[in-house]
């Protein structure tokens, strides 16, 4: 059977992967490798979730992230969606918008069997959607655009996320989205064995894929910021127009904790959190390891201070989440202004923080 094979190569694949972050020039200490594994298994339910279980003639949402499952640079103050499309189709999105600062479509163009999107077709937030006094909407993503909501898919469209962002997740409420292929489609049947193993396929080169943008590059430098950078539409990846991003790779001691100083210009959101090197955010759920624009407490010249640390901060902490090594991601959303660099100081623990 071609399913047989197809399971084989991918088993195959999945059987070399460590090679991706064992690798000694990575220079990974243990608990980055011990992730490395742990990826895997995220990278398998995601694959399944994304390319077995979903059509882009019938799509549904999938999420991207849970308290058990991260990938591809999750925010903890973000719920993410998504679900393959093809652009000769017509899709209807209604829902309701409730408390998020943030709601955006973005659509994928390129390779509709598992390989990293080449460009972002489309991009839409809150600010190009119409809604009624009670958040409701309805948007249309059609190759002929002709009214109000309309937008244009391109020929080479095959996936799209959605991003919501809240300043606190856990007592917002989530938009209600629901998505419909308008467009005539053939009837619904099982997979044949053909089918199934393109799809079998398809889910290896995704997996395969993924593995080779994490994890991050080691020779980013040592505690210290590399510049701010847009999202390039022409870049490929996953990533949306709307941010702006900026990393830190860090290492600390256990006596030592780092001071992050910066600015913010206007934004609608800005968040600062800890990922791992597999760009998976940490223990949100023990500890705090994310803080935004509502949460941080400015200074009195209106610039912010956060503490990353084992130990708890008085104010403005970002917890190691048990990581002597890591990563601190910043990202601003619909930003009026390049960000300056943030700037990081090595302290040592003394009586007191902050």
């Amino acid at each position: 059977m071609e399913s047989k094979q197809a399971l084989t190569e991918f088993l195959d694949i999945i059987r070399d992967t460590d090679a991706t972050f064992l690798d000694p020039e990575l220079a990974l200490d243990q608990q980055g490798k011990v992730d490395g594994y742990q990826h895997i298994f995220h990278l398998l339910q995601l694959a399944v979730d994304f390319y077995l279980f979903n059509d882009p003639l019938r799509p549904q949402w999938m999420p991207l992230a849970n308290r058990n499952r991260k990938m591809l640079g999750d925010n903890v103050d973000a719920v993410y969606y998504f679900t393959q499309v093809r652009g000769d189709q017509e899709y209807t999105i209604s829902g309701q918008r409730f408390d998020s600062c943030y709601l955006g479509f973005a659509l994928y163009g390129g390779d509709a069997h598992g390989e990293l999107s080449d460009r972002v077709t489309l991009n839409i937030n809150h600010r190009d959607i119409e809604f009624d006094e009670n958040g409701r909407f309805e948007i249309k993503l059609t190759p002929n655009p002709r009214g109000r909501n309309e937008f244009r898919i391109d020929p080479d469209t095959v996936t799209m996320f959605t991003r919501e962002y809240f300043f606190d997740r856990f007592i917002s409420t989530e938009s209600t989205l629901h998505i419909e292929n308008a467009a005539p489609r053939p009837k619904a049947l099982p997979l044949d064995d053909r089918q199934l193993a393109r799809r079998i396929r398809t889910m290896a080169t995704f997996f395969q894929q993924t593995t080779w943008i994490a994890p991050l590059p080691m020779e980013f430098p040592i505690n210290e910021f590399l510049p701010p950078f847009e999202f390039d539409p022409e870049q490929g990846g996953w990533g949306t127009v709307d941010n702006i991003y900026a990393m830190c790779r860090y290492r600390l001691r256990e006596n030592e904790y780092l001071k992050i100083s910066f600015r913010s210009p206007e934004a609608c959101y800005w968040g600062i959190q800890t990922w791992n090197f597999l760009m998976q955010s940490t223990d949100w759920v023990n500890y705090p390891v994310c803080l935004n624009k509502e949460t941080t407490e400015p200074e009195a010249d209106d610039s912010f201070v956060v503490y990353l640390s084992a130990r708890p901060c008085r104010r403005n902490w970002i917890s190691t989440a048990g990581y002597s090594e890591g990563i601190v991601f910043c990202r601003w959303l619909l930003s009026e202004a390049m960000p300056d660099t943030p700037k990081v100081e090595i302290c040592r623990w003394r009586e007191s923080v902050a």
